[in-house]
């Protein structure tokens, strides 16, 4: 009976032991295919294959620039077949230094994802990698490209048409993010209050530079942008003497976006009217509620 005791005993002991391994690790036995370390990166590859199991590293409201893997992320990451990256944005992350299969999207530019050429320069890459990870999908991934290809043309020419205004006033932005994208448009850009890749304010006397090249510039578009500080552009608006137009772009979007919906979040931005000078209007202050037109959005942080 002491030995009928003894192993019953160490079978529960056992039985313990695994209950306590799956509610430590939850999910364990399965993995995502691609491992994306920001949310655009996930919207490239829902225009090629909408079955793939997408681990996004950087929730929706985590701010990029304090961002920590945690120890089940990494393990996680590790087990993906391939993690897609844009090592100019998200360099100083800890990534697992060993993966098996590290696809760099970006390693020369930084904001890839915000420029049509730059996102059809990287979509066969994309496409490729997909391919070799479901072989039997691979018709149905090139087929998924070709439409992808003609969506970033399309896409691109949303933008022109957009920022037909913008052209002959120019733009001062918060952060630089969206300046390589404003170049392939040949946008005037008047200023860039955050000179720095992960933002660094300009002093007073940078403000009052941009405030100069904005009172020459009537109808200019101030760009603030989701997840840094706008104040400067408050600023600016109140004590510029000319009528301009403001809006909100968002540089990140969420896991669940695909890039075409980011693009033309943003791209709708673009049909505001122009913002009355605060300055020609005594007493009266600028509030925030010119930047609050993302939603739920509101909280991401740009690269």
């Amino acid at each position: 009976m002491r030995i009928v005791h003894h192993s019953f005993r160490s079978f529960c002991r056992g039985l313990g032991l695994v209950v306590l391994l799956s509610i430590a690790a939850p999910g364990s036995a399965i993995s995502a295919e691609v491992a994306v370390t920001l949310p655009p990166l996930a919207g490239l590859i829902t225009m090629l294959d909408k079955k793939a199991d997408v681990l996004c590293l950087l929730a929706n409201g985590s701010d990029p620039h304090h961002f920590q893997l945690t120890p089940r992320k990494i393990e996680a990451t590790q087990r993906t077949g391939v993690l897609m990256r844009a090592s100019k944005d998200d360099g100083g992350w800890p990534l697992p230094p060993h993966h098996a299969r590290t696809l760099d999207l970006w390693s020369d530019i930084d904001h890839g994802w915000l420029s049509p050429v730059a996102v059809r320069q990287v979509l066969p890459v994309i496409a490729k990698a997909l391919s070799d990870l479901h072989p039997g999908r691979k018709a149905d991934i090139t087929v998924a490209l070709e439409h992808a290809l003609k969506t970033t043309q399309t896409i691109e020419d949303e933008w022109k048409h957009a920022l037909k205004a913008a052209s002959k006033t120019g733009v001062l932005m918060q952060h630089p993010s969206w300046r390589r994208l404003m170049q392939l448009m040949e946008i005037p850009v008047l200023d860039v209050l955050e000179s720095g890749h992960h933002g660094q304010e300009h002093g007073p006397r940078q403000l009052e530079q941009a405030l100069r090249s904005l009172n020459e510039h009537p109808g200019a578009w101030l760009i603030a942008d989701d997840g840094h500080s706008n104040r400067s552009l408050d600023w600016l608006q109140n004590h510029t003497s000319v009528n301009l137009h403001r809006i909100h772009l968002n540089a990140l979007g969420t896991c669940s976006q695909s890039w075409p919906e980011l693009m033309r979040q943003n791209i709708a931005q673009f049909s505001g009217k122009p913002v009355p000078s605060s300055a020609s209007e005594p007493g009266k202050q600028v509030g925030h509620h010119h930047d609050d037109q993302s939603g739920d959005q509101h909280g991401h942080d740009s690269l």
